[in-house]
């Protein structure tokens, strides 16, 4: 026990940011080590939705193409379809053009980590952060171990060790705790729900077991899913925190209901806070960068994370890269970065977002109706990433490579 050598880069937490992060920077010739304080593969709360811009994004950074995250196990669903409903009535449904994939977490974390060891970096399991010196840039483990690097990640998710032990005035406590979401989600096996669940729920999902479903005003500033996997379907409920205080388990059991699902409203939900656009505008201390949920990146529209982790961890990868060979601030850098492929379109779905949740505030569901339905496929076309969420202009080289 004791200091290690020292690195270029230590990345602190194992899910898609940080091995996102690790295999790129060990690409780039590197000395890179990822510390995550479980071992694989470890169980996470994740719904597991892959938005087309996320698989694009396995294909470029982790040369892992559909044929091949099938081959891995990576594919759990697939969601060809989808429906919409706004409390018990449907204002939407149909075909999607490209769908939606849905993955297990455990396999899919511990996969992106053998792919950052295949490039060069050095996996750590179980090594649990619980000191970070940004100054020195050193972080102590639990075993007493110190790693020294030039650069700090942080992608250890929502609880961020990193991000808490960062001076005041780099995270405006405010701003986070009013965007932060909280959800609740259960996953059922499919052999239950086929025996337990009912059709005579508002919203009857056991006749579609293989579409995803979201339900708007199900709770304040937030919405309900019921997605398909190959062994579960899996249903939760999440919204700003600070809209619903003490009635999201309350108004889970009612989803439950509505669905079909009320056999099922005596088991416990995991329950577990989300980012739903609390991100930070400059995530950055000296050589300390934050990414994924340690950032606040998620959709402020649907709270999905996996893709955000991927993109602002490539962002941030390029940015220690210029500061390992040239001496420019990572910091300086990386903010650089996400003010021009990221947070205009974050800022353009927290709007669309307020948009939506007032109008359901306001019980002026006609109109918002209305826009749904003209803007869907455009709507559609942004969560993918083939348009952007300003103007919803199409672009096909939004979430392209940095340079």
């Amino acid at each position: 026990m004791g200091k290690l050598p020292d690195y270029d880069a230590v990345v602190v937490g194992g899910g898609p940011a940080g091995s996102t992060a690790a295999c790129m920077l060990a690409g780039f010739g590197h000395r890179v080590a990822l510390l995550e304080k479980q071992a694989y593969p470890r169980e996470k709360v994740c719904g597991g939705c892959l938005s087309q811009k996320s698989i694009q994004f396995l294909d470029r950074i982790f040369h892992l193409p559909l044929p091949a995250l099938r081959q891995e196990g990576l594919i759990d669903s697939v969601g060809a379809g989808y429906a919409l409903y706004i409390g018990s009535r449907r204002v939407l449904a149909g075909d999607l053009p490209e769908p939606f994939y849905f993955t297990r977490r455990d396999r899919y974390d511990a996969c992106l980590a053998r792919k950052a060891a295949d490039a060069g970096a050095e996996i750590h399991e179980g090594a649990e952060v619980v000191a970070v010196d940004h100054d020195r840039r050193t972080v102590t483990t639990s075993d007493g171990d110190r790693y020294t690097a030039r650069t700090i990640i942080g992608a250890d998710g929502i609880h961020s060790r990193v991000r808490r032990s960062l001076p005041a005035g780099v995270v405006d406590p405010v701003r986070w705790r009013e965007n932060l979401g909280w959800a609740l989600e259960l996953a059922i096996p499919r052999d239950e729900v086929e025996v337990l669940a009912i059709d005579d729920g508002a919203i009857p999902v056991c006749n579609d077991l293989s579409t995803p479903h979201l339900v708007l005003d199900v709770c304040r500033w937030g919405y309900g899913w019921v997605f398909p996997n190959r062994e579960a379907i899996v249903v939760g409920i999440g919204g700003l925190l600070e809209k619903n205080r003490k009635d999201l388990p309350d108004r889970f059991r009612e989803f439950l209901a509505t669905v079909g699902l009320a056999a099922f409203a005596d088991r416990k939900p995991a329950g577990y806070p989300l980012s739903f656009g609390n991100y930070i505008a400059s995530p950055a201390y000296g050589g300390t960068l934050l990414v994924g949920d340690a950032g606040g990146f998620a959709s402020p529209l649907l709270g999905e994370g996996i893709f955000y982790a991927h993109r602002t961890a490539e962002l941030a990868a390029h940015a220690v890269d210029r500061h390992l060979t040239s001496g420019a601030s990572p910091g300086e850098t990386y903010t650089a970065l996400l003010g021009r492929r990221l947070t205009p379109e974050l800022r353009a779905e927290a709007a669309l977002r307020d948009f939506l949740y007032r109008s359901l505030d306001g019980r002026v569901p006609v109109p918002l109706t209305t826009f749904m339905k003209v803007t869907r496929s455009r709507v559609i076309d942004a969560v993918q990433g083939s348009r952007s969420f300003r103007g919803f202009r199409r672009d096909d080289d939004l979430h392209s490579a940095v340079w």
